[in-house]
């Protein structure tokens, strides 16, 4: 079993992925770590030195790769399945799993977060102000909507954290009549 969690930045997937694969039994990845690793750059660093075209390319290579392991839960990039390759991919080869958070909520959590966003900083990497960051969700979440909703189930990941956790172990299960919004 392979279960691909998907969401925005921020949506709480490398917080409730570990504690869903424990559950399950499974093991858990963060793509994005796997790509820094592989890179031997942060994520912010290859954003600025590269650009996020590039990006894309090294997370779909990555998320590729999550196929020679059964029994994963992987944590997505909050635009991994934007790319229509990777979209294909994750449903092919697992079950997806959308956190869905409102915005409200996305923009505290980033302002709480000391992580850096590259698509929520300016020219020179600087945070955006608040304002213009939740413009910027706003519009990507727009554009991701389509795509997040496509998942196999949606989850409200505005909830307690084991909340959240008890909704992905149970969206992980085949698809029921019951199962599709936990």
């Amino acid at each position: 079993m392979r279960i691909y969690l998907t969401g925005f930045m921020a949506s709480g997937k490398s917080t409730v992925g570990p504690r869903a694969a424990a559950r399950l039994g499974l093991s858990f990845l963060d793509l994005d770590r796997l790509i820094a690793a592989h890179d031997g750059r942060s994520i912010p660093d290859i954003f600025a030195e590269d650009g996020e075209a590039h990006f894309r390319t090294l997370e779909r290579r990555m998320l590729r790769r999550t196929a020679e392991t059964d029994d994963l839960v992987v944590a997505l990039g909050g635009g991994a399945l934007v790319d229509e390759t990777s979209r294909a991919f994750a449903h092919e080869h697992g079950r997806t799993v959308y956190l869905k958070v409102p915005v409200e909520a996305l923009l505290e959590r980033v302002a709480d977060d000391e992580t850096p966003r590259p698509l929520l900083q300016d020219d020179t990497g600087a945070p955006l102000p608040r304002d213009a960051q939740q413009a910027r969700i706003e519009d990507l979440l727009d554009e991701r909507r389509p795509h997040y909703e496509a998942a196999d189930a949606t989850v409200d990941a505005g909830r307690p954290v084991e909340a959240v956790v008890q909704s992905v172990v149970a969206a992980a299960s085949p698809p029921s009549p019951n199962n599709t919004n936990a």
